[in-house]
C-alpha cells in the first residue's frame, strides 16, 4: 500500500496551498486591498514551513523508529482542538505586517504545522520502509507539488468562482479530517527501520550554504515578480497564483526522474529567454500591453526558477541527508520572505528587489570561461553612457524614444557569455540604467515606498505629478489659479454632481476614500465639511506637502484627514450623517475588492443621507467594473447611472468612467437629462459580496 504515501502528499499539498488563497482574501478588506497582504501571508507560510520542517527533522533524530510515529500522531490529535477552521481575525493598521503575521499564527498555526510536515516527514518515513524507491525518495516530492499546483490554479477559476469563503473553510475542514485518517494509517500500519540501519553521511556546510542559497533566488524572485505584476493590476488570488504555481512546476519538473526540460538544455537558453522581461523593463509598462508584460517576466522566472532548482536537486543528498535538505529549502524561503516582505519596503523606493534578484540568479549558471571576462560588462557599460549623453542631442533624439542603447547593450549582454560573473555584472548596469532615477526620470523630486506601495511626484516644467506605477495619482499646475478649480485629471467630470449638491446644501458634509494629491477638494466651498480618508500614511504627508501639492493649504473647505481604511473610517460615523460619499481609493490601477462589494454599498447607504448620493471611480485599464456596481447598487435598491466622460486634454482633464448611485430619483433625472448621465440597465451583473468576489469575468483580454 505504498499508494497512501503519494495520495497523503498530495492531499496534504492541496489544503496547504488552498488555504493560503483563502487567508489572504480574507485578510485583504482589512488592509485596504494592498498586495503586500499577499507578500507577508507568503513570509507567514514559509516561516511555517520551516518551523515544520525542522520539526520534522528533529523527529528523524529521535532514536527509536517507534517514537516519532507516537509524538507527531499525538500531536495530531491535538489539532482537533482547532477545527472546524474559520479565519476571523481583526486589523492591527499601524503595524500591519505584524498583524497579519500574528492573526494567521493565532488562527491556523497547529493544523498547517501538522500539514507543513508532511513533505520531509513522509519522505523520511518511506525511506525507513522496504519499498523499491526508499533508497531515493526524492519522487514522492513531485506528488506534494502536483497537489500544490492544482489547488492553486483551481483556486482562481473554480474554488473562488463558485464557493464563497465560509464554505471554502467548511470544506477544508473536512479535507483536513480525510487526511488525518490517512495520517493514521501510515502511523499505525506500517513498521519502519530503526535509524541506526540508515548510512549516515555528514553534510558538508557548502553543501548546506548551496541548498539555502539555490532556494532563497527563486523563492524570492517568485515574490519579487508577484509584487511587479499585481501592483500595477489588481492584488487577487488570480494574479497570486500564477507565478506561484511556475514555482512549484519548476519543482515538479526537477525533481522528476526523468525531467521534462533537461538541465542542460535552461543553462545554455536561460540568459536568452531573459530577453522579454528585460525588453519589458526598457519600454516600460505605458509601451506594451498588461497581458505581454505579466507574460514576459513570468517566462523570464519560471526559466530562473528551473535554473535554480535543477542546480538543487543536482547538489541533494542521500536519504540521511532528506530533512535537513528540506529544512535548508525551508530556511532559504524564509529568508525570501523576511527580505521581500519586510525589508524591501524599507530599503528600496521602487521594486529593485526583483532586477536585484535577476543578477544574483545568473551567478548559479555553471558558465566558467574567466579569460578576459571583464571586457563584456565593461562594453556594456560604454554602449549605456554613449547612449545616455548623445540621446540629449536634439538630432539623435531617436535613441532615446526607440531605446537603441539598451536594446544593444541587452545582445551584448546576452550573446557574448564569457562567465556567470560577466553576465550577472552586465546586466547590473544595464539595471542601473532603467530603474535609477537619474537615469530614467531625473526629475523626480520625491521617491518613497512603503507596506502599501510606491509613490514618485515627479516635476515635468511646471507640473507637479503624483504617480504610483504607471498610473497618475493627481497633478498641479504651478503658478496657474486654473489648477485650484479642482477638475484636472479624472474630476472634471464630477464637478456638475457637486455644483448639484452645493445648491441643494448650505453645508455639504462630504467623505472621499483615497486622497491622491488632493485635487478633488479644490471642487468644495469654505462652509463645506469633508473627512479625507486615506489609508496611505506616505500619500497624506504627500499631500501636505506645499512644495509637491497646495490643494489642502489652499483650498477652502473644513478637512477632516483620516489616516484609515475606507470602510473602518465610514464605519465610525454616524448614520445618515453624509451627502456624499466618493470612492476613488485605487492604487496604481488595483482594485481594493471590499470596496466594491454588496456589504460595503449597504454600509455607504447607511452612511448617506436620504437624498445623499455615492460617487465611484472606475475608470480602469484592466477591468470592466460597471457590472459590479451594478450589481452591489441593485442590491441596496440604489439607483446607478453611469458618465463616461471624454476629458478636455486642453484644460489638464484625462478620460474617465464614473458610476453615481443615489435614492434620489429627481436627482438622478435631472443629471440624465442635463449632464450627460445614462440610467444602467444591463442585465450583465457580478455581484461581489465580503465572501465572494471574482475578477476573471471582468478581465479587458
Amino acid at each position: 500500500m505504498w499508494i497512501l504515501f503519494p495520495v497523503s502528499l498530495f492531499l496534504s499539498a492541496v489544503l496547504l496551498f488552498c488555504i493560503q488563497p483563502m487567508a489572504a482574501k480574507v485578510l485583504l478588506p482589512l488592509y485596504g486591498g494592498t498586495p503586500a497582504v499577499w507578500i507577508i501571508c507568503m513570509l507567514f507560510f514559509q516561516l511555517l514551513l520551516l518551523v515544520a520542517y525542522g520539526y520534522a527533522w528533529l523527529l528523524a533524530h529521535l532514536p527509536r523508529a517507534r517514537i516519532w510515529p507516537f509524538v507527531h500522531g499525538l500531536m495530531a490529535l491535538l489539532t482537533f482542538f482547532a477545527l472546524p477552521v474559520m479565519f476571523q481575525p481583526t486589523p492591527s493598521l499601524h503595524m500591519p505586517e505584524w498583524g497579519i503575521l500574528w492573526s494567521l499564527f493565532h488562527h491556523l498555526g497547529l493544523p498547517l504545522l501538522i500539514i507543513g510536515a508532511s513533505a520531509p516527514l513522509l519522505q523520511f518515513a518511506y525511506s525507513r520502509t522496504e519499498e523499491k524507491h526508499a533508497a531515493d525518495p526524492y519522487f514522492l516530492y513531485v506528488a506534494s507539488n502536483i497537489g500544490s499546483l492544482l489547488a492553486l490554479l483551481s483556486y482562481p477559476w473554480l474554488i473562488e468562482r463558485f464557493l464563497g469563503l465560509k464554505t471554502q473553510f467548511q470544506l477544508w475542514t473536512a479535507g483536513y479530517v480525510v487526511y488525518l485518517v490517512l495520517l493514521a494509517c501510515l502511523l499505525l500500519g506500517w513498521k519502519y527501520q530503526p535509524r541506526e540501519s540508515i548510512v549516515k553521511k555528514q553534510s558538508h556546510y557548502t553543501d548546506i550554504s548551496w541548498w539555502i542559497f539555490l532556494s532563497f533566488i527563486p523563492c524570492s524572485l517568485m515574490l519579487g515578480v508577484t509584487f511587479y505584476i499585481t501592483t500595477d493590476v489588481a492584488p487577487t488570488p488570480l494574479f497570486w497564483v500564477l507565478p506561484l504555481s511556475l514555482y512549484l512546476l519548476s519543482f515538479i519538473v526537477t525533481f522528476s526522474r526523468s525531467p521534462l526540460i533537461p538541465h542542460r538544455w535552461v543553462v545554455r537558453n536561460t540568459v536568452f529567454v531573459l530577453i522579454f522581461p528585460v525588453l519589458g523593463f526598457i519600454f516600460g509598462e505605458s509601451q506594451i500591453l498588461a497581458w505581454q508584460m505579466v507574460l514576459f517576466n513570468l517566462v523570464g522566472f519560471f526559466m530562473l526558477a528551473l535554473l535554480c532548482h535543477g542546480e538543487l536537486i543536482r547538489r541533494r543528498p542521500g536519504p540521511e541527508g532528506l530533512t535537513l535538505f528540506y529544512f535548508c529549502i525551508a530556511l532559504g524561503g524564509v529568508l525570501a520572505g523576511i527580505f521581500n516582505g519586510l525589508m524591501a519596503p524599507r530599503l528600496f523606493s521602487q521594486p529593485y528587489e526583483y532586477p536585484l534578484l535577476i543578477v544574483l540568479s545568473l551567478l548559479v549558471l555553471p558558465i566558467k570561461r574567466f579569460q578576459r571576462e571583464w571586457w563584456m560588462p565593461f562594453t556594456v557599460l560604454i554602449i549605456l553612457l554613449l547612449s545616455h549623453y548623445l540621446a540629449g542631442i536634439s538630432s539623435l533624439q531617436i535613441l532615446k524614444r526607440w531605446h537603441i542603447g539598451e536594446i544593444v547593450a541587452l545582445l551584448v549582454a546576452t550573446i557574448w557569455q564569457q562567465s556567470a560573473r560577466s553576465i550577472s555584472l552586465a546586466f547590473a548596469i544595464l539595471f542601473i540604467f532603467l530603474f535609477v532615477p537619474w537615469f530614467k526620470h531625473p526629475d523626480v523630486l520625491l521617491q518613497q515606498r512603503n507596506f502599501y506601495g510606491i509613490k514618485q511626484v515627479i516635476a515635468k516644467g511646471n507640473v507637479h505629478a503624483l504617480m504610483s506605477q504607471t498610473t497618475i495619482h493627481g497633478f498641479q499646475l504651478l503658478n496657474n489659479p486654473e489648477s485650484l478649480k479642482g477638475t484636472l485629471a479624472y474630476y472634471g467630470a464630477v464637478e456638475p454632481v457637486v455644483d448639484v449638491f452645493k445648491q441643494q446644501n448650505e453645508v455639504l458634509k462630504t467623505t472621499i476614500m483615497g486622497l491622491g494629491a488632493g485635487i478633488l477638494v479644490c471642487q468644495f466651498r469654505n462652509t463645506d465639511r469633508l473627512s479625507l480618508i486615506e489609508i496611505d500614511s506616505q500619500v497624506l504627508h504627500i499631500a501636505k506637502n506645499p512644495n509637491y501639492f497646495t490643494y489642502l493649504s489652499f483650498c477652502p473647505s473644513e478637512q477632516t484627514l483620516i489616516n484609515d481604511d475606507g470602510r473602518l473610517a465610514l464605519a465610525k460615523m454616524k448614520n445618515h450623517s453624509q451627502d456624499l460619499i466618493v470612492v476613488d481609493a485605487f492604487s496604481s490601477d488595483a482594485i481594493p475588492v471590499h470596496l466594491l462589494t454588496r456589504e460595503a454599498f449597504t454600509l455607504y447607504r447607511q452612511k448617506m443621507t436620504e437624498d445623499g448620493a455615492i460617487l465611484v471611480n472606475i475608470s480602469n485599464r484592466h477591468l470592466e467594473l460597471l457590472p459590479v456596481l451594478t450589481a452591489s447598487g441593485r442590491a441596496n435598491d440604489l439607483i446607478v447611472l453611469e458618465l463616461i466622460h471624454k476629458g478636455d486634454k486642453r484644460l489638464g482633464q484625462f478620460d474617465s468612467q464614473w458610476v453615481f448611485l443615489t435614492l434620489n430619483e429627481p436627482l438622478a433625472f435631472h443629471l440624465i437629462n442635463h449632464f450627460g448621465w445614462r440610467f444602467v440597465a444591463d442585465n450583465s451583473t457580478y455581484l461581489w459580496t465580503d465572501d465572494y468576489s471574482n475578477l476573471i469575468p471582468l478581465l479587458k483580454w
